[in-house]
């Protein structure tokens, strides 16, 4: 945020910041709504403009990326925009998992293999990635980036052990090494957000690991995860992403128990996972004006 140091040069004000209050912890008059995959093939719009030329073209040019980053906020009152882009495009199809399987893969066997039969060189290829990783978030809030959010998308393939050996080491040091450059760069620190998809068994850990925000999947019982981490870090998550699917009202009714379920403050409304290209964009804009409706009745109680 703009109030706690330098940022990027010639932005105009923001006009709302209620996300961001909410990511660091202070308090809001409504629940922020955000989607993942949000600028996403569920737009027709979305469609049209990614026609025009392929993937990686479209993640390289600025004006691609500020009209797919747009289009979603055109539609609906979401309080944050998504920077379009893969997930990371150093090196395309992520990163290691996509690296060591050569695609995607329902087990993640391959990759698994090699943090059984390779652990040093698996290891050392995290380090490089790491070493890619942290210059390139550092790079992104330098350009204007408000908030970062890592994934671990695989989580719930490694399982615990696997997890806190080969994952957690390096989600703890993406944390402590863009913080300690942001502020070698005068730029203002910016809040951090851990996803980590099946990953319910390491909520502890990670509310410890330098995050702001933990992001939460739809298998996660609120209660129990804000029981978990404490009230030092805010939630983000976490409804079926195909609860979508339903009607409108249905929505309504499963935004508001969500709602009731984490609380008013320090939360972070989303899907569990993102978006999926068949959902209609009507009932995505149901579940962004349910948030907001049921949230702002919650504060009056």
């Amino acid at each position: 945020m703009e109030a706690n140091g330098l940022g990027p040069q010639g932005f105009p004000e923001l006009k709302n910041d209620t996300f961001l209050r909410a990511a660091w912890g202070e308090e809001t008059d409504y629940t922020p709504v955000w989607c993942m995959r949000q600028a996403g093939r569920y737009l027709p719009e979305f469609r049209e403009t990614r026609a025009a030329q392929d993937f990686f073209s479209t993640c390289r040019s600025p004006e691609a990326c500020c009209e797919l980053t747009l289009q979603p906020l055109r539609r609906f009152p979401l309080d944050a925009a998504i920077i379009f882009s893969d997930i990371l495009v150093v090196p395309q199809w992520t990163l290691m998992t996509y690296m060591v399987e050569g695609g995607g893969s329902s087990t993640m066997a391959q990759a698994k293999r090699w943090l059984y039969q390779r652990p040093q060189a698996s290891h050392q290829l995290l380090r490089i990635l790491t070493d890619a990783l942290v210059p390139y978030l550092v790079g992104q809030v330098a350009a204007g980036a408000q908030a970062l959010q890592l994934f671990e998308s695989h989580a719930g393939h490694l399982g615990p052990q696997l997890f806190n050996k080969f994952a957690l080491p390096y989600i703890r040091d993406v944390a402590k090494r863009v913080k300690a450059r942001l502020r070698e760069a005068g730029l203002a620190p910016v809040p951090m957000i851990i996803f980590a998809k099946d990953g319910h068994f390491a909520l502890e850990e990670l509310s410890q690991a330098g995050y702001e925000v933990v992001g939460l999947d739809w298998t996660v019982a609120p209660k129990k995860a804000r029981e978990c981490v404490g009230k030092t870090v805010t939630l983000q998550g976490n409804l079926d992403p195909c609860a979508l699917y339903a009607s409108e009202e249905e929505i309504g009714q499963l935004v508001k128990q969500m709602l009731d379920d984490f609380g008013p403050q320090r939360y972070i409304a989303n899907l569990g996972h993102g978006l999926y290209p068949d959902m209609d964009p009507e009932h995505v804009g149901a579940f962004v004006d349910a948030v907001h409706k049921h949230s702002r009745l919650l504060r009056q109680n």
